[in-house]
């Protein structure tokens, strides 16, 4: 998908609404701009939320650190 906009006096530009629905980029998203060679590359930042239970069902063993010995107080 290739769309061609323009940019403003104030160096803005409108994300056309088409990609913006595609990659999930609403009002308030985060995104990140990336220079790679003569190319600006524009990436959606994912919100933690989206990461929720992305480790349901992996058995991650016993990943809890151990408990240091309650210090004595004098």
């Amino acid at each position: 998908m290739q769309i061609e906009a323009v940019v403003s006096s104030k160096g803005q530009v409108t994300l056309p609404a088409a990609m913006r629905a595609k990659l999930g980029i609403q009002a308030g998203s985060h995104i990140r701009f990336e220079l790679r060679g003569s190319e600006l590359v524009i990436k959606p930042e994912l919100p933690m939320s989206a990461y929720r239970g992305i480790l349901k069902g992996y058995d991650l063993g016993d990943i809890e650190p151990p408990k240091e010995k309650d210090r004595d107080f004098e």
